[in-house]
């Protein structure tokens, strides 16, 4: 069986986890990296995980935050990296029990995938929930009015599509077109 075979042949329910998890996989990718998770338009910054970019005599206008002095900011950045792993490595056993001999049909690697995605979903959300509600409360900018920006609202619709596709893959995985597990020979 070739490529197209092989995804025909797959559930509708693992389609469209399929389908789910390679849109979170590319909105956090672009979320991860890009530096627009906050902006303010005074000073035209914008800051994302891991770096800030604005209007200054650096070259680049970016410069990285590492060490950045905020603990918050850390224990977000250590979520969305959780987050961030998960749905690849979701999309990766998704690829795997598709397209895969070996995998198709087995339950174990769909129950698997359920709980990567449910559990770094939640791990994503922990991260988003806490820079959306200490973002506005630096105290170094406690004048500052920050907008919420395009990197942000990415990482929100990634991690919904990942708990959406952890569902979809754990009905798969009992049994609506997962086979429930792998069974013993006779």
């Amino acid at each position: 069986m070739g490529v197209v075979d092989d995804f025909k042949g797959a559930s509708i329910l693992c389609k469209v986890a399929f389908i789910l998890l390679l849109i979170a996989t590319l909105f956090t990718c672009i979320s991860y990296t890009t530096a627009d998770w906050v902006y303010e338009d005074v000073g035209n910054t914008h800051y994302g995980l891991w770096r800030i970019c604005g209007e200054t005599d650096i070259p680049t206008g970016c410069q990285t935050i590492d060490g950045f002095a905020n603990d918050w900011y850390g224990v977000v950045q250590a979520f969305v990296t959780f987050g961030f792993f998960g749905i690849l490595v979701s999309f990766f056993l998704v690829i795997l029990y598709i397209f895969v001999s070996k995998c198709q049909k087995n339950g174990e690697v769909a129950i698997a995938v359920a709980i990567i995605c449910i559990a770094t979903g939640v791990f994503y959300l922990i991260g988003v929930i806490v820079f959306g509600a200490k973002v506005d409360k630096w105290p170094e900018n406690a004048t500052t009015d920050y907008k919420m920006g395009y990197s942000f609202a990415l990482s929100i619709i990634a991690l919904v599509l990942e708990i959406i596709a952890g569902v979809l893959m754990i009905v798969e995985g009992k049994g609506g077109g997962g086979g429930g597990g792998t069974k013993p020979s006779a």
